[in-house]
């Protein structure tokens, strides 16, 4: 006997799937860009909060952490890294400022009907703009340090995959648990640099931040490399 909720069923179809799936190379781009959009918005709150509340200087504060930051990664002088830094920066600037048409609105409004609530408001646009190029600056840092993170992967795929022959080979023990654990700690330790480099409104030196999580992700994806259990 067929069920009116099968017959519903047969009637509609079964459920549409997705466009991007979420486990593709596409599903996994977008997945990384919330996070990065979620991380430049919490990152833009937090700005807020110490110009508004903790810095006595306000924004300035915030300009000054920019130029010193730059100085210390010696991104003043004219290098390939820090054109890459800047046209970064500017492209930012751009897509949210520029082409949105919000640098021009708030030129205009400046003068016009909210000009009152504008330039009272106006430290934060400041921040605003401050963060931004705070923010893409650091992204851009970690951008070109990737390399650096393909060759440590490289290496630590390399050697698990020397482990998870020598464990095939001779019937050494298998561990499921830590196969499922250092699985999900490859991804959370590349989240994890991000989170706690772009977010501090502070002077961040990449020298001192990333090697711990260079070396704890590479841990990590050695073991989920020689605890694999399928075969190859």
């Amino acid at each position: 006997m067929v069920s009116p909720r099968d017959n519903a069923y047969a009637l509609s179809g079964p459920p549409a799937s997705p466009l991007i799936s979420e486990h593709s190379g596409l599903g996994t781009l977008f997945r990384w860009l919330r996070w990065i959009a979620a991380l430049c918005a919490l990152v833009l709150v937090i700005d807020l909060l110490f110009v508004v509340f903790i810095w006595a200087d306000g924004s300035h504060r915030l300009a000054e952490l920019i130029a010193a930051e730059r100085h210390a990664l010696g991104l003043d002088l004219d290098s390939s890294s820090g054109r890459f830094v800047d046209e970064t920066v500017t492209v930012a600037y751009d897509w949210v400022f520029v082409k949105t048409g919000l640098r021009d609105w708030l030129a205009t409004q400046r003068s016009g009907l909210l000009a009152a609530v504008i330039n009272g408001l106006w430290v934060l646009v400041e921040t605003a703009v401050l963060g931004l190029q705070l923010f893409a600056m650091r992204v851009a840092v970690l951008v070109l340090s990737l390399p650096l993170f393909v060759v440590v992967g490289a290496t630590a795929v390399a050697d698990g995959l020397y482990g998870w022959l020598m464990r095939r080979t001779r019937g050494a023990r298998e561990s499921g648990f830590i196969y499922h654990r250092a699985k999900r700690a490859v991804p959370a330790f590349l989240l994890l640099v991000w989170v706690v480099y772009l977010i501090p409104p502070t002077q961040m030196d990449p020298r001192w931040i990333m090697p711990p999580f260079i070396v704890a992700f590479a841990i990590a994806l050695r073991l989920r490399v020689a605890f694999f259990k399928k075969h190859l």
